[in-house]
């Protein structure tokens, strides 16, 4: 994880436009969506929060939640503090050893993280463990689509388009590697029998940009 979080720290003052470009601005659809999928409330942990986009959507269109936000990378942190409410906390740490309480948390969520961790199954056991009996779990996340047009326009986009648009903003090994991140990643179904084999139920996919971006939305099934 060390050299994903020097990655990150690396790219944070870039993060927030060069996501705009490398998505389109469809990044800010797909997670208005994502936030909207249920109806928020309680104690809410964002994983990988970075820059603080959901973290701060959530307590925009969820008042009445209590959210905070958890990230390995200092510098991304910064930046989130400082362009969230400050009813928002914010913490540095590993979604493998999260530091909270068992069944802290009535929602967790993650978007476009939990490829980057070192240990899926030991990130979603940790997720498990903080949520509340009756909490939920949405990840946002790349995935691999089995149509070959598809494929051939995403190998496109992956190992030249993001690259080159890392490249322009002096970033270029570091958006490759994120390039290689994702497609390394699973398929929708693939993800669902991981998430599944970890004490969740999946109650909802929904797929964004011809399926290349999934949601899982899951419900804790055991302590």
């Amino acid at each position: 994880m060390p050299e994903t979080k020097n990655t990150f720290d690396s790219i944070s003052t870039k993060y927030d436009l060069i996501n705009n470009l490398i998505s389109l601005g469809g990044h800010k659809r797909w997670k208005h969506e994502f936030v909207n999928l249920l109806e928020i409330n309680g104690r809410v942990l964002d994983i990988a929060t970075g820059t603080g986009d959901i973290a701060i959507l959530i307590q925009k269109m969820h008042p009445s939640t209590s959210i905070i936000g958890i990230d390995p990378s200092h510098e991304m942190l910064e930046i989130a503090k400082n362009k969230s409410p400050k009813k928002i906390s914010f913490v540095q740490g590993f979604c493998e050893d999260l530091p909270f309480e068992d069944g802290a948390f009535n929602y967790i969520t993650i978007s476009f993280g939990i490829r980057n961790v070192v240990s899926i199954e030991k990130s979603l056991n940790e997720i498990n463990r903080t949520l509340s009996e009756d909490g939920h779990l949405l990840i946002m996340e790349f995935s691999k689509n089995s149509s070959l047009f598809i494929k051939f326009l995403y190998k496109v986009y992956l190992n030249f388009f993001i690259p080159m648009v890392g490249f322009l903003f002096g970033k270029y090994q570091e958006y490759k590697y994120l390039a290689s991140s994702i497609e390394s990643f699973f398929t929708m179904d693939e993800m669902n029998n991981i998430i599944s084999n970890h004490g969740f139920k999946i109650t909802k996919n929904l797929k964004f940009n011809f399926g290349l971006v999934t949601v899982y939305v899951a419900k804790k099934t055991k302590a």
